[in-house]
């Protein structure tokens, strides 16, 4: 949606493969310079994961990644997770024209775009989990022979070094160490959408401040996660490089992975303006969808980024883009359905509308990728440059693909009478899409009266009052009987593959609606959001996880322990099949399959705040019911509980709250079982 009034950015800092900072950053773009290599054991042993042949089970046919050099950002005196001082450097970078002080007396909100711990956290899970772990092996048949190289010397050998610190598990931990690193409190939480989580993140960061939630809001995003349970899962779908990413190509074979951190200090523009604050660019409107049914939750949907294009453009009532940096992860049916989206959606533009992606040169960085794109186009716009695609041949579309254009060399940015304007595509696994519009920040417009009281009171006027109209709880299922008497639209080969947390939601949904009379028809469909929210991580990637550091033990083993190795194998088989399902074991999958079940097409999306997460979806279904951004809201949460190891925590439940407003529920006679007045937090 098109913002009242723009949103500034006035402060930037990165740390990306083969770039340390923002300047860095830019020498990696006009150069053209891909950051792509060999992991080369840095981050897990390839003589036990890695085989050419791509259909060998757990194994990865591709060790392609781009990886940020830990020189580039690493303190060896500190004792940070290795994912927190990424973001540390970042931020450090954003508020150089500020300092820590800046922030004192303002309402700070630290809104962080992330999909998974840093890789570390896979030996720390295993650490925690150990003493268990060698009970279910004994039970398994193991043996443990006094002349082998047993079960203590394994674990203690492989695992013994890791950190117990629940930072390294937990991406919530992020967001609250900025408060503490900057001595702030406000808002803080992590969203994950995917690879769409730091533009789901942006999106929500502009609401707040639209709605003087909070005075700043630091954003972007964080992801240092290049382990085994990445490649695996992505391998088995077949959608990794085994050298290059070459997006819109047509010799384009699919995704490099990448790690980074971009960070964001944001601003209302007037308040930016009124204390000459440096202003790199202005975040004029985002618009948001999920795919609903119309894609698995794996396929991108060529109508809704339609949709999403088609809408903004429609409420800037502007000149086409000059720019576009697309999501072009790489993929052949991804590519292609964005450049049909942006083809179609542009075609009555006058001018060539350039494309490009970031992830040619640094991959694939997931949580952080819209952010990397976001700054990528603030450097263009600085610096009056589309970098240059140096790879480019060929489009992977059949024909002209005019009015988009893929530049090989890069291209002057003419002056203009208007302030230029790009956009940012981001979509995610679970269906998210995202499409955001930057301006160009001119000094001229410091003179303008960007006078909006009067609509942004009359918005503010209306009703605030958000109702529940369905809720539930059900217990957290691991099996039940009972999905096989329920018709839904999931493909009867992965049904029991899937993590229980997306069928405890829809259970809990289903139960919601069933005992208000309820059908989600009554609403626009485009208008309703999904929000899903828990703490830990889900059942199914610590089990993948888990399985995937017991085939470890498999070789640590004599050749003729066969009774033990027979053993790990039976255990790592009760943990579930290393398929193409593990991609489903993201948090932000729940959201997703209920987004994808009931045809739901507005945004979807997952929150972590430590235990506090069911809360903040709560806030944040109010802040999106209030804006009139959504008609209803879904919030999926998990019941949490921590285990005596801190690392460890045990779902309870799941529970289910549809809200709406009040007003709404009143006209369309919706069962209303209380009111939400306000949603508030204090640290």
């Amino acid at each position: 949606m098109k913002l009242l009034n723009p949103i500034a950015i006035i402060g930037a800092g990165c740390v990306l493969p083969g770039s340390g900072n923002v300047e860095d950053f830019w020498k990696v773009l006009i150069s053209g310079n891909q950051q792509f290599r060999n992991l080369n054991q840095e981050r897990w042993t390839q003589s036990i994961f890695f085989s050419p042949n791509s259909k060998e089970p757990h194994t990865t046919y591709s060790a392609q990644g781009a990886y940020v050099h830990d020189s580039l950002f690493m303190d060896s005196h500190s004792n940070l997770p290795r994912t927190h001082q990424m973001l540390k450097k970042a931020l450090d970078e954003a508020i150089i024209p500020f300092g820590t002080n800046f922030f004192a007396g303002k309402k700070t909100a630290v809104i962080l775009g992330c999909m998974n711990p840093g890789d570390e956290s896979s030996e720390s899970l295993i650490k925690a989990k150990s003493e268990t772990l060698k009970k279910d092996l004994k039970k398994k048949g193991f043996k443990n022979l006094k002349d082998q190289q047993g079960l203590e010397s394994f674990f203690e050998t492989s695992f013994g070094n890791a950190s117990s610190d629940p930072k390294v598990h937990y991406p919530s931990s992020l967001a609250q160490w900025v408060h503490n690193y900057l001595g702030t409190q406000g808002l803080s939480f992590c969203a994950d959408s995917a690879c769409a989580s730091s533009l789901t993140a942006i999106d929500l960061a502009t609401q707040l401040l639209e709605e003087k939630e909070a005075d700043i809001v630091i954003t972007g995003g964080v992801e240092s996660n290049l382990g085994l349970e990445t490649y695996i899962p992505f391998a088995r779908l077949g959608v990794l490089a085994r050298q290059f990413c070459l997006p819109y190509d047509e010799k384009s074979e699919g995704i490099v992975q990448g790690e980074g951190s971009v960070i964001f200090i944001l601003q209302r523009n007037e308040e930016a303006l009124k204390f000459s604050n440096p202003i790199w660019g202005l975040i004029e409107g985002i618009t948001s969808s999920s795919n609903g049914s119309k894609a698995s939750l794996f396929s991108p949907s060529l109508e809704s980024q339609k949709r999403i294009f088609k809408e903004l453009n429609t409420e800037m009532e502007s000149l086409p883009p000059f720019y576009v940096e697309g999501h072009g992860t790489g993929t052949p049916v991804g590519d292609l359905a964005e450049l049909t989206a942006l083809q179609e959606s542009f075609s009555d533009s006058t001018h060539p509308i350039y494309l490009g992606s970031v992830k040619s040169l640094i991959g694939h960085t997931k949580g952080t990728a819209g952010a990397a794109g976001v700054l990528k186009c603030l450097l263009a716009i600085k610096n009056r440059t589309i970098p240059p695609s140096t790879y480019f041949s060929k489009p992977i579309a059949d024909g002209e693909i005019n009015p988009v254009c893929i530049n090989s060399t890069k291209v002057a940015i003419p002056i203009s009478k208007e302030p230029l304007q790009m956009r940012v595509c981001s979509a995610g696994f679970g269906g998210s899409n995202y499409h955001l519009s930057l301006r160009e920040f001119r000094l001229s417009e410091q003179t303008k009266k960007q006078d909006k009281k009067n609509e942004t009171q009359n918005r503010k006027s209306q009703s605030l009052d958000v109702c529940l109209i369905a809720q539930s709880k059900v217990p957290f299922y691991f099996q039940s009987e009972k999905i096989s008497l329920h018709n839904w639209k999931i493909p009867p080969n992965i049904l029991n593959s899937l993590d229980p947390s997306q069928i405890s939601g829809l259970l809990a949904l289903e139960d919601a609606l069933d005992r208000s009379l309820l059908s989600l028809d009554v609403f626009n469909k485009n208008k309703i959001t999904v929000i899903s929210a828990s703490h830990m991580r889900t059942h199914k990637i610590e089990n993948l996880t888990t399985s995937l550091q017991l085939k470890r033990l498999a070789l640590f083993l004599k050749p003729e322990s066969i009774e033990d190795i027979d053993a790990v194998e039976n255990l790592r088989k009760s943990l579930g099949p290393l398929d193409e399902t593990c991609c489903q074991c993201l948090n932000s999958m729940t959201s997703g399959r209920i987004a994808n079940e009931y045809d739901l097409q507005g945004p979807n999306f997952h929150i972590d705040a430590d235990y506090a997460s069911q809360g903040y979806a709560l806030k944040l279904a109010q802040l999106l019911i209030s804006r009139n951004h959504s008609e209803a809201v879904v919030v999926i949460s998990s019941q949490e509980a921590a285990e005596t190891n801190p690392i460890l925590i045990k779902r309870l439940s799941i529970s289910c709250e549809v809200l709406t407003k009040l007003e709404l529920a009143q006209q369309k006679s919706l069962p209303i079982l209380a009111t939400l007045k306000e949603v508030s937090f204090s640290q």
